[in-house]
């Protein structure tokens, strides 16, 4: 008999945990108001979330150097040379001359354009007598070759070329 006794309370016991309509998402966990910060309480409503609101960023102004770029070029010898990243526009035509004038063996260069944030480029044309001109570009990022190419062709000259490739001089965070 108590063995019987046992297996009916045993049988019951089972019964009272095998409750069906039981829904796990509304446990004491999932109703507790301490989560609903977090988002584990679908009880909560939108508004009263006892999480802190987010904090906002403020950002200052940050001071980021200007970088410059020149180029220089040697009529004499048809030679150009550039330089990039430099801290002012003086130092960016020295050294550009400095490398027009080691690329031309020492014949005289003068710097022709200069960039402050930004990218140079610049082209060649045949004009009617056969000779050459040079077009040099100074402007945005990813504009400058379209631009030398341009104004190769506005100054009559044909079969326009890039011939200095864009370079850009732009500041960096550092």
């Amino acid at each position: 008999m108590k063995k019987l006794f046992l297996m009916v309370l045993g049988l019951i016991s089972l019964n009272a945990y095998a409750d069906p309509t039981y829904d796990a998402t509304r446990g004491a966990l999932q109703n507790n108001p301490a989560l609903c910060g977090y988002g584990y309480n679908p009880n909560c409503s939108s508004g009263s979330s006892s999480a802190p609101p987010p904090k906002k960023i403020i950002y200052h102004d940050v001071k980021v150097p200007s970088k410059f770029g020149a180029l220089a070029v040697s009529v004499k010898a048809g030679y150009i040379a550039g330089s990039l990243n430099h801290g002012s526009k003086e130092e960016a035509q020295r050294e550009a001359v400095k490398r027009c004038r080691q690329g031309s063996r020492n014949t005289p260069c003068k710097a022709i354009t200069w960039v402050r944030n930004g990218c140079l480029a610049a082209a060649k044309g045949k004009v009617k007598n056969n000779q050459f001109i040079l077009s040099d570009a100074a402007g945005p990022q990813g504009t400058v070759e379209q631009t030398a190419l341009q104004n190769c062709r506005n100054r009559g000259a044909t079969e326009c070329e890039i011939i200095m490739p864009e370079g850009c001089s732009l500041p960096q965070l550092q």
